[in-house]
């Protein structure tokens, strides 16, 4: 995607971003069909985000900066669909821990497996999304 002039910001960016996202959907498509994955792009990336093992929901929802009732929503949803267990912390009632079923395991494998990169661009990606993060992480001067 092309800047149009000079001036650049990070909105073209976060185009980029919305667009390469759809990409991405339509990139795991046939995977999420072969699983007979029936997933929104936020839940499936909600699922992507959770990580091997036990995992504190509060973790997850501070690390992905998502809303709590946001959250909430794509867990109930994925354990409804028998992608993930959830139960309660035995040390915090208040804490919830959650972990892939075997199902949500499986998809979460095949999709990593063809996301595979060594390349350069790969780091160079992950480097300037760090970077646009640190960058949104900040309130805008002026304001």
């Amino acid at each position: 995607m092309a800047v149009k002039g000079s001036e650049q910001s990070w909105v073209d960016a976060v185009v980029a971003m919305d667009r390469s996202m759809r990409v991405f959907q339509n990139f795991v498509s046939p995977i999420m069909q072969h699983h007979g994955a029936d997933l929104s792009l936020n839940n499936l990336n909600f699922l992507l985000s959770i990580g091997p093992g036990d995992v504190m929901v509060n973790d997850i929802v501070r690390n992905g900066q998502y809303v709590p009732s946001n959250a909430s929503y794509a867990l109930k949803e994925l354990q409804k669909q028998g992608y993930i267990d959830r139960r309660q912390d035995p040390n915090d009632r208040r804490s919830a821990i959650v972990t892939y079923t075997k199902k949500g395991s499986d998809l979460v494998k095949d999709i990593k497996a063809a996301s595979k990169s060594a390349s350069r661009a790969y780091r160079d990606v992950i480097e300037h999304l760090h970077t646009f993060d640190s960058h949104c992480a900040r309130l805008p001067e002026g304001f």
